[in-house]
């Protein structure tokens, strides 16, 4: 297989990995308020339980701070605004959503990075166990193949 056919997979390979991440990544905003606090609260944790998020706690801080969702998102207050009021009153660590700038963004860039040059690596590794099909065996090679069978 030439070098362009090879780069040329790789190419189509790579923009179908980034149409994925793309598709998975743009999500349709919600319909209602209701669906839009729902959101927010899925992503935000509780501030006294450990890994729950607000709206499985049944903790009376979490249900506090569902009620205060409600009040902002029915305050026409947008999303980005909620989670900054959230981790101003309990902390950066309420936030379970990492910000898409700055340094914490590799959390997003590197799993992508990682699948992509994965995917790109093994489809390298085929094309290349495939083409050694063409090789020819030599004669020592057969008589290596033949003693070894004979011995089982």
């Amino acid at each position: 297989m030439s070098l362009r056919i090879r780069i040329a997979w790789l190419l189509v390979v790579t923009i179908a990995v980034g149409a994925l991440v793309a598709a998975g990544v743009a999500d349709d905003p919600p319909a209602t308020e209701a669906q839009r606090a729902y959101e927010i609260k899925e992503t935000v944790l509780c501030p006294v339980c450990d890994g729950q998020n607000v709206l499985e706690s049944n903790a009376p801080v979490a249900a506090a701070i569902r009620a205060q969702i409600d009040e902002l998102v029915s305050q026409g207050r947008s999303d980005e605004e909620i989670r900054a009021w959230m981790a101003k009153q309990y902390g950066d660590d309420v936030n379970a959503t990492p910000p898409g700038t700055g340094l914490a963004s590799l959390v997003w860039i590197v799993p992508v990075f990682v699948a992509g040059v994965s995917i790109g690596l093994l489809a390298f590794t085929f094309i290349r166990w495939r083409s050694g099909r063409d090789i020819e065996l030599s004669e020592e090679d057969l008589r290596i193949a033949r003693s070894l069978r004979e011995k089982n």
